[in-house]
């Protein structure tokens, strides 16, 4: 009986060891997955969405397998999609299929943070097959150049700029504001919205493919120049090209490039100070202040300026001080030491005479 007990766990640890720990730890799939031979989409694939926007997860499989594709969230292992019916109770999933060309992609409207993560697409053959797909959500965000403060003189020309960041989906319109009024066409005023202007395709291609992660992506896209939006299917197809010769690690950075809305006032007056917000229709708004100038520097300016002047020349004066400080209390401690070397000579010269 012992014997018997003993071939049973050495079965048991050898199952264990080459099928793995089903609850093991999801955050790395890059060597995790079950075959490929009848997946096109690369394993690893990682894709990126914006939170309230959509996000299509990718699974394509070749023509020659008649199996079932199922849908599988791993950070609950929950059974989201089997062939073409949704088992989630959540609307929010859909697969998305097209016939004749083996797509089937995982389709995920009003994304939010909770969907982050990895996802199996599963195809129902034996030995079962299976492809990961990475899922980031990032919060598109609206920045105004010069922000938070911009000082400007009575009578010059504005020219405020709006880019839109972190974006991986078109606005269906951006607005500005002055206050809490509106001003995208209040032209008797002298505000004037620009549109905005597509770039070149190769401009696109080049600032997509120049990062090979998310990190990187995203230093690249705050020093970038500003772009108008390109669909994000143009976009991705951009990217997915350029990384088709390596099958285990796709890294599909679907980010926009930064588009730029620019609001401009050709004669700035008075009345035209406070606060402006851009606004776009799928990003966190942007702010900023405008101090308009009557020939003179606001007082916040000139107070600072005396603040800096007067903590210059008590700097000087204490660098000064302290100079002289210096030398002084050398000068006493040389002059002790003279002393002390001399009572100390003297009392041994007395101590010899005696």
């Amino acid at each position: 009986m012992a014997y018997f007990h003993r071939c049973m766990w050495t079965i048991i640890m050898i199952i264990m060891c080459v099928v793995g720990d089903p609850y093991s730890d999801n955050s790395n799939f890059e060597n995790h997955f079950y075959g490929h031979d009848k997946f096109i989409t690369r394993n690893n694939t990682k894709i990126m969405a914006q939170k309230g926007g959509m996000a299509i997860l990718p699974c394509t499989v070749r023509l020659t397998s008649p199996a079932t594709v199922s849908w599988i969230r791993r950070n609950d292992y929950q059974l989201l999609t089997v062939g073409l019916s949704t088992y989630s109770s959540d609307e929010r999933f859909l697969v998305e299929h097209t016939r004749h060309m083996g797509h089937w992609a995982l389709r995920i409207k009003n994304v939010q943070e909770s969907d982050e993560g990895w996802y199996e697409c599963q195809l129902s053959v034996h030995p079962v097959q299976s492809i990961f797909i990475q899922l980031t959500v990032l919060e598109a965000i609206a920045e105004i150049v010069g922000a938070p403060d911009l000082h400007i003189d009575e009578g010059s020309q504005l020219r405020l700029e709006c880019k839109l960041k972190h974006a991986t989906e078109n606005p269906t319109y951006v607005f500005w504001y002055h206050e809490d009024r509106m001003v995208n066409y209040n032209e008797q005023d002298g505000y004037s919205v620009t549109s905005f202007q597509s770039p070149l395709p190769e401009q696109l291609i080049k600032s997509s493919i120049s990062s090979s992660s998310r990190l990187n992506t995203l230093e690249t896209l705050e020093e970038t120049s500003s772009f108008d939006l390109l669909p994000s299917s143009y976009h991705n197809d951009a990217i997915s090209s350029h990384h088709s010769s390596n099958p285990f690690n796709v890294q599909n950075n679907n980010l926009l490039v930064p588009s730029t809305s620019i609001l401009s006032i050709r004669e700035v007056h008075f009345k035209h100070g406070g606060n402006y917000t851009c606004a776009p229709s799928n990003a966190r708004a942007g702010t900023i202040t405008i101090h308009v100038l009557r020939g003179e520097k606001p007082a916040a300016m000139q107070h600072a300026n005396r603040s800096s002047i007067n903590d210059d020349n008590k700097s000087n004066a204490y660098s000064i001080n302290c100079k002289y400080c210096n030398n002084f209390n050398y000068f006493h401690l040389t002059l002790l030491v003279m002393f002390i070397n001399t009572f100390y000579i003297t009392g041994l010269n007395q101590h010899f005479t005696r």
